[in-house]
């Protein structure tokens, strides 16, 4: 089912990209990141983390190199010792949402192996806090810089299921934008939740999802929207927001949930 999705999804990073990927580079950030906000230790409940990477957009970056160690490979070690179904499309089909089931026609075109820069902040989050004993997700604002030579990497979690308000990371990114910065990508996570169909990994958005794409794309103009589990990302272009089926009490701007 991913002939076709394995060349689509390699058309649409190199879109962002715009250079292909050095095979013999490691996948890492460049520089450690700069924490705006913390609040709460990293293991405490209810705790938030606001950061930033701003590195060189190399193309290892949107590759599929995976990081040699760290928290993303012990994330694979332990989701292979527990067994756990990561086909994208079987586990959209046992939860058939209106949003699911967009997602599952596109499937080709949409979803292919999370990259370099989306394993690198997986790998970040299951190493804060185990992603299968404590659920939680990150979300993300992904930016180039007026010369095309840097990224920027906005990165935000709070210590449970869920991201509720993303103005920690929309407002940064907005004042971006008016000094130049181009605005590519909003990713968030979708994690592992065995014996939970309805949320176990699955790589569409939700009605606040989809209302916050729409909406951060009529305040930014994001090329993207993506969700990943770690092991796929489905990669939304802004063409396709309209579509989706969104909140029913229209959250405001800066609001997602997982």
């Amino acid at each position: 089912m991913f002939s076709r999705s394995f060349l689509a999804v390699a058309a649409l990073s190199l879109s962002v990209a715009a250079a292909p990927a050095h095979a013999d580079t490691a996948c890492r950030f460049a520089s450690e990141p700069r924490v705006l906000m913390e609040e709460g230790g990293p293991n405490a409940d209810g705790s938030k983390l606001l950061q930033l990477w701003d590195v060189p957009d190399h193309p290892v970056l949107w590759s599929a190199t995976a990081p040699e160690s760290g928290g993303y490979r012990r994330f694979r070690d332990e989701l292979a010792e527990r067994k756990i179904e990561t086909g994208p499309v079987r586990l959209l089909e046992r939860s058939p949402t209106p949003n699911n089931r967009i997602v599952i026609r596109h499937a080709d075109d949409w979803i292919g192996p999370a990259n370099c820069l989306e394993m690198l902040m997986f790998g970040h989050q299951h190493g804060r806090l185990n992603t299968f004993e404590n659920p939680s997700e990150f979300a993300s604002i992904i930016l180039r810089s007026p010369d095309r030579e840097r990224l920027r990497v906005y990165y935000y979690t709070i210590n449970h299921d869920g991201i509720g308000r993303m103005d920690p990371i929309v407002e940064p990114a907005l004042a971006d934008r008016q000094a130049g910065w181009e605005v590519l990508i909003a990713l968030h996570s979708h994690v592992f939740h065995p014996g939970q169909p309805k949320i176990d990994g699955i790589l569409a958005p939700s009605g606040p999802d989809a209302d916050f794409h729409a909406r951060f794309h009529a305040q930014s103009g994001v090329r993207e929207a993506r969700i990943t589990n770690g092991v796929h990302t489905v990669r939304m272009p802004a063409s396709s927001f309209d579509g989706f089926q969104r909140a029913a009490d229209g959250n405001e701007v800066g609001s997602s949930s997982g």
